[in-house]
């Protein structure tokens, strides 16, 4: 931040301080996140999302600044390359666990370490060496989208500089060439054996190519069921929108993210910001290809092919975290997220040509840009130690809570209003939405209570305890009001003895995808508890007399 305080200098022309296209969609995004606060699915992961978009402005705008610095740029890619060596071995050692068989290191998951490392091995790291050894460890991965991808871009990289023309030199080989040339084979050959003999789970998931595996057919369950998430909240941004699964799902699946940033952005950015992702990617690619035409004819001429050919793989690394990340969730973790907008920032130059030439040359517009970039980086900063020094502002759904509960006897009417404040700011809590119904149910609420158990079983359709507890609690509610009111304890006798149909209809409505990834589709069935609750609910229904039939 002190790098954008006033100062009484000259200001250089080729610095970039004004905010352009790429500011503009970070710190919309920034808003978008804000604005899902108004109706979320939890809060909190609104506010988070906020802070990690302004995050990654702040990383934008550091990028930009390294662009005007050629040292500079080639000490960020050196120590990118430094990094990836370190998780590499850090993934190799013996006592860092390995999921599923698979090489994950600081990442905790494979498939972010494969994008990390196929990020740095497009970089094109200069020793032979290194190369081999990321690319082993990228197998390693047994990422079947990092290899897969990181292969198909080296390619078409490559046939895109010769068909442009690029000179090939061809130069004597010496011996100590010849010998590093043999090393790299020998360490190349060591690695492949190593992951066959030691990491088979690796080297079978990585060799799995089939669309028929499950893994590929799960990816396309969660996008289908991420757009109908986004279609039921109207394409508006939805604070942790893909919080909201559990009640869209056809089969019980468990997923920390959306593994897609085309989902993760439309479920908590809306439809707003995938437009505006669109339209900025839209632009960006058509200014790199029109960058890219214009350096074709100094490529062929062999002049400042080396920067030319940096900028390739910089863009090449780019494109292959956007592509990656519409199959994985590479953007929930903060280290890709940083390094794909670092590096994007490194691609601006002084002759960018969305600039003006009015602004360049406009002292006052000059300064006035700086000072609000200066702002604009308080902001956020405010904003992380708002929320970092004061967690209890992402929890005050729990201090609800506890003041539902405390005036739960002496004051219900407060405790509700209480308890649904809470589930406004965090729609998953489900221990509430149980507490809730039966508050209402003993109060005597009874359809309310009703259709509180229902929104519980929505959230949980797919676990027989909580059908085993909703019938229950429905029960206990249609025996206390048997006498006083007849007609609505012969709607909760009904509903408890439709309970079992409600868990048979779920396995009819499964298809067969769905059969397959759901091992354990078979066992989905009412229990005893559950079945005979149902009879017990239809025979008091053939023995419950309603008012104008008693004596």
């Amino acid at each position: 931040m002190s790098l954008y305080l006033p100062r009484r200098v000259h200001y250089e022309t080729g610095k970039v301080y004004n905010i352009g296209l790429t500011d503009t969609l970070l710190l919309g995004f920034v808003l978008f996140s804000l604005l899902g606060i108004v109706h979320p699915i939890k809060q909190s992961e609104g506010l988070l999302e906020a802070l990690q978009w302004g995050i990654l402005w702040l990383v934008y705008r550091l990028g930009v600044r390294i662009s005007s610095d050629d040292i500079a740029k080639r000490k960020l890619i050196q120590y990118i390359e430094w990094l990836a060596i370190a998780i590499a071995v850090i993934g190799w050692l013996p006592w860092v666990s390995k999921v599923g068989g698979r090489l994950s290191s600081v990442f905790g998951y494979p498939n972010a370490a494969a994008a990390f490392l196929g990020v740095v091995l497009l970089l094109h790291p200069r020793s032979k060496l290194v190369l081999i050894w990321l690319a082993i460890s990228l197998l390693g991965t047994g990422s079947r989208a990092g290899v897969g991808l990181t292969l198909i871009i080296l390619v078409g990289r490559q046939m895109l500089l010769r068909g442009a023309g690029r000179r090939i030199h061809l130069k004597g080989i010496g011996l100590g060439q010849f010998f590093k040339g043999m090393l790299a084979l020998l360490v190349g050959c060591v690695g492949t054996v190593l992951i066959l003999l030691y990491y088979r789970p690796a080297w079978d998931n990585l060799t799995a190519w089939g669309f028929s595996s499950s893994s590929w057919q799960e990816r396309l369950v969660y996008i289908k069921d991420g757009i109908s998430l986004a279609w039921n909240s109207g394409g508006l941004p939805q604070a942790g929108g893909w919080w909201a699964f559990p009640t869209v799902q056809s089969f019980p699946y468990w997923t920390a993210d959306p593994h897609s940033s085309f989902i993760h952005i439309l479920l908590n950015q809306g439809v707003l910001g995938i437009a505006s992702m669109g339209i900025w990617g839209s632009l960006s690619l058509a200014h790199g290809w029109k960058t890219w035409g214009k350096n074709q004819i100094l490529i062929k001429s062999g002049v400042v092919s080396e920067d030319t050919k940096a900028q390739l793989c910089i863009w090449s690394a780019l494109l292959f975290l956007v592509l990656h990340s519409l199959v994985d969730a590479n953007f929930s973790f903060g280290a890709l997220g940083i390094l794909f907008w670092l590096l994007f920032g490194c691609l601006q130059s002084k002759h960018n040509s969305l600039r003006t030439h009015y602004y360049k040359h406009n002292n006052l517009l000059h300064r006035a840009s700086k000072i609000g970039v200066l702002v604009v980086s308080f902001m956020v900063c405010l904003i992380c130690g708002g929320i970092l020094l004061n967690p209890t502002l992402l929890e005050r759904e729990h201090s609800l809570n506890k003041q539902a509960i405390q005036c739960q006897e002496q004051d219900p009417n407060k405790s509700l209003d209480l308890w649904g404040r809470s589930l406004e700011l965090d729609q998953t809590q489900i221990e509430v939405r149980r507490g809730m119904a039966e508050h209402l149910l003993r109060q005597g609420n009874l359809l309310a209570g009703l259709e509180t158990v229902k929104e519980v079983l929505r959230w949980q359709a797919f676990d027989l305890e909580a059908y085993e507890w909703g019938q229950s609690v429905v029960w206990d509610a249609a025996e206390a009001s048997r006498q006083t009111k007849p007609e609505l304890a012969i709607t909760l006798y009904c509903w408890v003895e439709d309970v079992p149909k409600t868990i048979e209809e779920r396995m009819v409505n499964l298809n067969s995808l769905d059969r397959k990834l759901w091992q354990g589709h078979k066992d989905f069935l009412p229990s005893q508890h559950i079945r005979l609750l149902s009879d017990y609910a239809r025979q008091r229904q053939l023995t419950q007399l309603l008012p104008q039939h008693k004596l």
